[in-house]
């Protein structure tokens, strides 16, 4: 492994965000995120403090090991989204959250959309001889409300998930 990936691994393991480790250590962000991409190095006071942070050996850090054995391998935990590289990637890792924020607020209205259909169906088609026979249009709506709900549950998981692993 190289040191942008330790820092990347050890940043995830600890489950720290860029912002989280940058302010741990004194740097900006973007440091942090030049570090992991192998654009620049930090320095030997900085090296230390990742060491400490991690729980690691700067002689570890500079190594060109692998994880350590007794910690779990570097792909557990990691996502569909962790695999996606290069630029897309970073923004998925960045801005996926919102993906589920427009997906539960889509199913949002999709489910009151339905329930404003089941219940005008019903209420504008009535058979004054006897039972209404079954509607399709209420069964339409119907579905399309379980449809919505099913968005809005995914999308605010979905959100969450990714807004706690944002970088």
């Amino acid at each position: 492994m190289t040191l942008a990936e330790k820092i990347v691994w050890c940043r995830k393991r600890a489950g720290l965000s860029q912002e989280e480790l940058a302010e741990k250590v004194g740097v900006s962000r973007q440091a942090v995120s030049k570090w992991e991409l192998g654009d620049a190095t930090p320095e030997v006071g900085k090296l230390v403090l990742l060491a400490k942070t991690f729980g690691v050996t700067t002689d570890w850090l500079l190594s060109e090991d692998g994880p350590p054995s007794d910690t779990p391998s570097a792909d557990h935990g990691s996502s569909w989204v962790d695999a996606v590289p290069g630029a897309v990637g970073r923004l998925l890792r960045q801005y996926g959250w919102l993906f589920g924020v427009y997906l539960a607020v889509g199913g949002g209205l999709t489910a009151a959309l339905g329930l404003v259909g089941r219940h005008m169906f019903r209420t504008f088609i009535t058979n004054p001889f006897g039972p209404t026979p079954s509607n399709p249009g209420v069964t339409l709506c119907t579905f399309a409300a379980a449809v919505g709900a099913v968005m809005l549950i995914a999308g605010v998981v979905i959100a969450l998930t990714l807004y706690r692993k944002r970088r």
